[in-house]
């Protein structure tokens, strides 16, 4: 029986040598873990019904069924499992069935530290969230939605003989959705690059207009938000504080001693340290109406009425889905504590640019919320001439957007 101490993970392989070589390499997590093993993919939906688990790694070629087809079921059937696809096969292109329905490929061969490390490290995205159901809602995702007027430059963008990678890049960084969907797949081990990749124009250039027609085109990873929502939960104006934070961290990033490569993890968290409200918007329309009508009536910080009414924020649910997505973990780590100023400390200066840059775009720009957002927080972690080198260039940077 499952226990809170116990994580259960089921791993399918026709191949009943892979699968003892498994067996072998993860012997000695047996007190850890629980793991379930098979070469049958229909006994690996009969395993499900009777006893859940938390993680399904797949072989992409089974016996009567392919692993998509069973990731898609259990994505169908039990949303709240992780699904992860075991392959060797070379798919530069990642196929339709690949894109929505698994969380993550993992490459063949794997080196034993690599596969402990990516359920390490799932186990403890679900450690972090610890909320059933909302797991179940986010494991359904295969894409987010995204801005129409962003999406309807995409289409029109994708169907022009004249259109350059830079475009589509330029088009990519404008929405959330987009911009999490393609950072996915190019950090995804589909690509087997060396290092994780930060920047939605950096991957779009990796993909190839090519590759990314095929996925908004033909594999529909990017779908349009119904304009009804959009207007309802502010969606345009939740893009533009992302934008600007993110334009923030950017100027920030110098004076805490980051250079251009150090910075792009802590300005792609900036860029998406949002996601979790798109999601819940987008996926938990009804209760979230409730938590945004609430906030506004109550004159409370949204952050403050989801942790009372979902056990989380927004924060999590964003940092959660990005894990699941295997974006980069620092930027994982730092949407996770944007609101989370008792978690800061100047060592992780990555985290700290991004709580920094979000509190005091909600300082100069946020009058309703002003003593959620002040700055004694933020003086409270740097040094006394830090802090007024921060403000400043906060200052200035908004001074600026006003002319």
């Amino acid at each position: 029986m499952k226990t809170m101490e116990s994580k259960v993970i089921l791993f399918v392989d026709s191949d009943g040598n892979q699968l003892n070589s498994l067996k072998r390499t993860l012997h000695d997590y047996r007190d850890r873990w629980q793991m379930r093993f098979t070469e049958n993919a229909r006994q690996a939906l009969e395993m499900m019904q009777q006893a859940p688990v938390d993680i399904v790694v797949s072989e992409t070629q089974l016996d009567g069924m392919p692993g998509s087809e069973l990731l898609r079921l259990f994505q169908l059937h039990y949303p709240g499992v992780t699904r992860l696809l075991f392959s060797g096969q070379a798919l530069r292109t990642p196929a339709q069935e690949v894109v929505h329905h698994a969380h993550q490929f993992i490459a063949k061969p794997c080196a034993t530290t690599t596969l402990i490390a990516n359920l390490e490290r799932v186990l403890h995205l679900r450690g972090l969230l610890n909320n059933p159901p909302l797991e179940a809602l986010i494991g359904s995702l295969g894409t987010l939605p995204s801005l129409p007027g962003v999406y309807q430059q995409m289409i029109t963008a994708l169907q022009s003989d004249t259109t350059s990678v830079a475009d589509i890049g330029r088009i990519v960084a404008q929405d959330i959705g987009m911009s999490t969907k393609v950072l996915q797949m190019v950090n995804s081990a589909f690509f087997g690059l060396p290092q994780q990749i930060a920047s939605p124009e950096h991957a779009v250039s990796l993909l190839g207009i090519e590759t990314v027609a095929n996925l908004a085109l033909s594999a529909g990873i990017f779908t349009q938000l119904d304009q009804s929502v959009v207007e309802e939960f502010q969606l345009e104006a939740l893009w533009q504080h992302s934008l600007i934070t993110t334009g923030l961290v950017k100027r920030l990033a110098p004076a805490a001693g980051l250079n251009r490569q150090q910075s792009e993890m802590p300005v792609l968290a900036g860029l998406l340290h949002d996601l979790g409200k798109l999601v819940l918007a987008t996926q938990d329309t009804g209760e979230y109406r409730r938590i945004v009508q609430q906030a506004k009536r109550d004159g409370t910080p949204l952050y403050e009425v989801e942790a009372e009414s979902l056990w989380c924020d927004h924060a999590v649910i964003g940092a959660y889905l990005m894990g699941l997505w295997g974006l980069p973990f620092p930027v994982v780590e730092a949407v996770a504590l944007h609101h989370s100023p008792e978690r800061q400390a100047v060592e992780r200066v990555d985290c700290l640019l991004v709580y920094a840059a979000n509190l005091l775009t909600h300082r100069f720009t946020n009058g309703m919320h002003k003593t959620y957002y002040g700055t004694e927080r933020l003086l409270a972690l740097l040094s006394p001439t830090e802090f007024e080198r921060w403000t400043g260039i906060a200052e200035e940077y908004f001074d600026g957007k006003a002319a």
